[in-house]
């Protein structure tokens, strides 16, 4: 079972820190790459814009709540809520309310967690680099979309 990991302590992770205050709590290495799992915080009335990429992501609320926006269907979930972000379907999430919401995400399958890695220690203004980790681990981000002014408008976002 070398490398499997069968217990997670809450002391047990990789911290990545920035304003997601993210930890890598298990990697794709640990579970033959079926899965990874991150939890993090969605900062104050902060929108991740629109993207896809090729993985299913499964969100679990720990405290808050979170915005979905799936193709064109949106959702919201509070504590104890699941939301589904799915594999190749252009997707965003928010959060409206005033204080972080902690979450955890589940990627299937793993992998990614090594994106958010990356980004992590890019400098804010690194577009460039921030382009780069988004090509390797197939993540697409649409800067244009409509729903982003929509989206801030109708929940108060930045």
């Amino acid at each position: 079972m070398d490398g499997v990991a069968i217990v997670i302590h809450p002391a047990d992770g990789t911290p990545l820190g920035g304003e997601f205050q993210a930890v890598i709590r298990l990697r794709a290495g640990q579970t033959g790459g079926a899965l990874a799992a991150l939890e993090q915080t969605v900062p104050p009335r902060r929108l991740i814009p629109p993207h896809i990429h090729r993985n299913d992501v499964w969100v679990y609320v720990l405290s808050g709540e979170i915005g979905i926006l799936v193709g064109e269907e949106i959702g919201h979930t509070g504590a104890g809520g699941w939301a589904l972000k799915p594999r190749n379907v252009m997707h965003a999430m928010w959060n409206r309310g005033d204080v972080g919401t902690r979450i955890i995400e589940v990627l299937t399958p793993g992998g990614t967690e090594r994106w958010f890695e990356e980004i992590a220690v890019l400098a804010p203004d690194d577009a460039h680099g921030f382009a780069d980790a988004c090509q390797r681990h197939g993540i697409e981000f649409f800067r244009d979309s409509p729903w982003i002014p929509e989206l801030r408008h109708r929940f108060g976002l930045r």
